[in-house]
């Protein structure tokens, strides 16, 4: 079994990677702007040059009927500025971090067979076992700065997700991780479970955060019928980046939402807490 080092080492150089091809193109991209700048300031001394040249000349010239126009125009009412408009999605400007995600027993019965795969990059990764338990509920609890956030996780509907939880939670996997990614609009839920962004938040590169994975991944379970609010509020469902990409991140809905029901597997329900993850939609997002 991998060890917590082991997984967020792997993730940790998957992100390092990233940083550097990010630094790069910024270095070209401040290439390019230095060459344009240089050609801007000669385009404006040129003007400048010929504006004044301008002036003085009609001077010369206009004298006579230059001294009866106002020596001022009348003043302009400046408009007022307007207020940036709140973002709807990004990072949460409360900040968000999970202190420790803890998996109760799974009971004891039926069992399934899970398919998990190493995710692109991650040749080699370990999994977690195939045969997962598929019985009942188990309780999940996540401990925050903001409070303690409960779930019941559906273990016998969505086997592989919760049996994946229990695995990475045995490690320690999301301990000290950062929610990274808030929605107040359309959709209204609060991403987390990326070992990776606090690593990339705190290095100045939020648009990195949500980009970090387990190093397997498996296929959707327990997807809802379609219609309005088929995820409402209290639900903890899996993000992914397709299908099939299921890995660690998770959101919690904090209000009823609309969503394709073929893509995110329901992973179970809020029982505590929710009340903390209305607080940060409150705060809104950066």
């Amino acid at each position: 079994m991998a060890s917590k080092q082991a997984q967020r080492i792997a993730a940790r150089a998957q992100l390092q990677q990233r940083m550097a091809e990010k630094a790069e193109e910024e270095k070209k991209r401040r290439t390019v702007l230095w060459s344009l700048g240089g050609v801007g300031a000669l385009v404006v001394l040129v003007v400048a040059a010929w504006i004044t040249f301008g002036i003085v000349s009609g001077d010369d010239e206009d004298d006579g009927e230059a001294a009866e126009a106002p020596t001022t125009a009348p003043a302009e009412e400046e408009p007022a500025e307007e207020e940036p408009a709140q973002p709807t999605d990004g990072l949460p400007a409360q900040e968000v971090i999970i202190d420790s995600l803890a998996m109760s027993e799974p009971e004891s019965g039926a069992t399934a067979e899970c398919e998990y795969s190493p995710s692109q990059g991650s040749e080699g990764a370990e999994t977690p076992p195939a045969t997962q338990p598929a019985a009942g509920t188990q309780e999940m609890t996540i401990e925050t700065g903001l409070g303690t956030i409960t779930a019941d996780i559906d273990t016998e509907a969505a086997p592989c997700t919760a049996g994946a939880f229990t695995y990475l939670s045995g490690q320690g996997y999301f301990d000290t991780s950062q929610c990274h990614r808030l929605t107040t609009e359309g959709i209204f839920v609060l991403q987390c479970g990326d070992p990776t962004a606090r690593e990339a938040i705190e290095a100045g590169m939020p648009e990195q955060a949500g980009t970090g994975g387990p190093g397997f991944q498996y296929a959707e379970e327990n997807l809802p019928e379609d219609g309005e609010n088929n995820y409402p509020a209290g639900t903890i469902a899996m993000a992914n980046a397709g299908p099939g990409t299921t890995g660690s991140q998770f959101f919690i809905v904090y209000d009823d939402s609309t969503l394709s029901p073929a893509n995110y597997t329901i992973l179970g329900e809020i029982t505590g807490g929710l009340d903390i993850v209305e607080e940060v939609a409150d705060a809104g997002a950066m």
